[in-house]
């Protein structure tokens, strides 16, 4: 069981996201990106091991409220997983880019390509995974790990 706080990017999918980690006996507690960032920090620290979860949203990541702040906050200090926005939050907050993908990704499944380490260990290769975005991370830096890809678009990172 892992203590996680979500950051809810004001997005639908977000509860998606909360259902099935509470369905494998995750405790999940949720906050909004306008929740002002000293409430979610004291909520992080009171957790035992959190780990941080930024959910997908729309627009660009130094938009979505406190996220950007927040990352910055913790980065080093407790393990995060991004999922679309919050991917892209996570790339921009260690220094990488946020660009047009060159055409809108929105309901289209793509077949990723992955290293096969740490989250895709024992993970099929050329995973089939639904897209819902139209921004791509680029001038990714080194301290993060290029992991998976669709037709050189990064498609998630590690560090």
């Amino acid at each position: 069981m892992a203590n996680i706080l979500l950051l809810d990017n004001i997005d639908s999918f977000t509860y998606n996201l909360v259902d099935q980690l509470r369905k494998h006996k995750n405790n999940v507690i949720v906050y909004r990106n306008t929740v002002d960032i000293n409430i979610i920090s004291h909520a992080l620290i009171q957790l035992t091991n959190p780990i941080l979860m930024l959910s997908p949203g729309p627009g660009l990541p130094r938009d979505a409220g406190c996220m950007s702040s927040l990352i910055k906050i913790v980065k080093g200090q407790i393990p995060m997983i991004g999922i679309c926005l919050g991917h892209q939050a996570i790339v921009e907050a260690y220094g990488g880019q946020i660009k047009y993908a060159g055409e809108i990704f929105h309901g289209k499944v793509s077949s990723i390509s992955h290293d096969g380490l740490e989250m895709f260990k024992n993970v099929p290769q050329y995973l089939p995974v639904a897209r819902y975005h139209s921004l791509i991370c680029s001038d990714v830096p080194k301290d993060l790990i290029i992991n998976s890809t669709f037709n050189q678009m990064i498609m998630s990172v590690r560090h």
